[in-house]
Order: structure tokens, then C-alpha cells, then sequence
């Protein structure tokens, strides 16, 4: 998704439990899931469910979401 700088990006996951299942989230600046990393500027809270942090430069933001084993997830994404 496109944000403009000084914009706030928030991710939030939430999954359905089931076993010691887990999923997760990276908020990225590349396009590449392998290549992207975790983005150097933002703060997690609620024990790694939620991201926020203000967009420093306008451009593409990419989440990319992992679970361990499986997960039914929800991802919820806001620009303010």
C-alpha cells in the first residue's frame, strides 16, 4: 500500500487458537518477502499483535504474515 511521509501505519493480527499455533507479521519497505526486513523505525505492542509508527518517506509498505504451524488469521491495516 502506498503512505504518504508523516502518515500513521497500524497492523494489528489477531488468529483463532488452536494448539500452539502462532501467527506473525513484518511491516516492510521491500517488495521482496525474502529480501524485506522489519522496518527500522515503529513500536510493538500488545505482545507483538500490534505495530504503529509514523511513515518517515512517502512510498510502497508491505506486511507480510507467517504462521506457525497454520493459522486463521485476521490482519487489520490503518493509515491516520
Amino acid at each position: 500500500m502506498k503512505v504518504r511521509k508523516g502518515r500513521t501505519l497500524t497492523a494489528r493480527i489477531s488468529w483463532k487458537l488452536a494448539d500452539d499455533n502462532r501467527a506473525e507479521f513484518t511491516v516492510s519497505d521491500s517488495p521482496s518477502f525474502y529480501k524485506g526486513g522489519q522496518l527500522p523505525f515503529g513500536k510493538w505492542s500488545d505482545n507483538g499483535r500490534r505495530w504503529s509508527g509514523k511513515v518517515p518517506t512517502t512510498g510502497d509498505y508491505y506486511i507480510y504474515v507467517v504462521a506457525h504451524p497454520t493459522a486463521h488469521y485476521q490482519l487489520r491495516v490503518s493509515v491516520n
